[in-house]
């Protein structure tokens, strides 16, 4: 991963942040057990939307490598919350899964691929001109 831009990272995992951390805190003090799935799942749309907003960011910042920036940014604020997160969990004793965690680890790559995909989606500024723009040609006789 040798483009892989330090700086856009760090932007998009700081966006990530700023979605996903208020919005998973949010969640815990809202959502009881006994709650309703639909509640819980609108919760986890918005933590996912803030993943791939934050590998968005990263990826328009390095147009050579957006999916590697984008996934990046999305795995590191997901490890800075769930490392967090396991800290509380095991100093108030509460259990936790490792596959989970492994899970939400690959969920959170995967939106940081998304966002990277969606900020790449571009033709580079001094690109090729598209196919069927050619300039002088007309397809009229």
């Amino acid at each position: 991963m040798s483009n892989l831009d330090l700086r856009a990272v760090a932007r998009g995992m700081l966006v990530a942040i700023a979605v996903s951390l208020p919005t998973s805190l949010l969640g815990l003090v809202v959502v009881d057990d006994g709650d309703s799935p639909t509640l819980v799942f609108a919760f986890l749309l918005v933590v996912l939307a803030g993943l791939a907003a934050g590998g968005y960011v990263a990826a328009r910042r390095v147009p050579t490598a957006p999916l590697g920036n984008g996934a990046m940014a999305a795995l590191a604020a997901f490890a800075l919350i769930q490392g967090i997160g396991l800290v509380r969990q095991v100093a108030t004793g509460e259990s936790f899964s490792l596959p989970s965690v492994a899970f939400a680890a690959l969920l959170a790559y995967c939106c940081g691929l998304l966002g990277g995909l969606a900020g790449g989606w571009r033709r580079p500024p001094n690109g090729p001109a598209p196919p069927d723009s050619r300039a002088g040609r007309s397809d009229r006789t």
